[in-house]
């Protein structure tokens, strides 16, 4: 928020709120944005927000709690050391790239309402798609389905999704997650004793 601390009220009624609950799941998606590291951005308000969150946190980890908080974050280095300590998050567990079972699965849920070609071969694209991303197979998923309707706009006449499609946005759509990122990943888990 613009205004002096509602950011930090808004966190508090989301605590309440999932307090009143029997149980509660709280999920921060890029919580870095959160839970960025005091006094690095010039941030007041991460320098307000990042206690807050400390003091809303304590005993969540204590066993007796009904809260489970979890959090998610491409740039786990970016967090407050405080937010990082045990018994705010008391594990840290590393989702890499889709596996090749996973990247069929991501496939076939994008492409379910999608009319294809008999000759459409998922577990080809699976193979060859290995270092993309969910979001990348997705943006995949995207981009080859708009050939078909580009197709169809020109001709008038409904079109399919084929397998040439496929292959021609797999000569195009690379990966967005390069070796240096995983290289970073790798490094601040060995700095953390191995922890992800």
């Amino acid at each position: 928020s613009k205004y002096v601390g509602e950011t930090e009220k808004n966190m508090r009624q989301v605590f309440q709120k999932a307090a009143s609950c029997e149980r509660a799941v709280l999920f921060l998606d890029e919580v870095e944005a959160l839970l960025g590291r005091r006094g690095k951005q010039n941030s007041p308000v991460l320098d307000r927000l990042v206690p807050e969150f400390l003091r809303l946190t304590d005993g969540v980890d204590s066993g007796k709690s009904k809260l489970l908080l979890l959090a998610a974050t491409n740039r786990p280095w970016d967090l407050d050391d405080a937010a990082l300590r045990e018994g705010r998050f008391g594990q840290m567990l590393y989702v890499g790239l889709p596996d090749e079972e996973a990247r069929r699965f991501i496939l076939n849920q994008c492409l379910k309402d999608v009319p294809m070609s008999d000759d459409v071969d998922l577990e080809f694209i699976a193979g060859k798609i290995e270092g993309f991303s969910g979001a990348d197979i997705s943006g995949f998923c995207r981009e080859a389905t708009d050939m078909p309707y580009l197709r169809q706009i020109e001709t008038g006449e409904e079109q399919v999704l084929t397998q040439a499609d496929l292959n021609q946005v797999l000569g195009t759509h690379k990966p967005s997650v390069t070796q240096a990122m995983l290289d970073e990943y790798a490094q601040f888990a060995a700095e953390r004793g191995g922890v992800l």
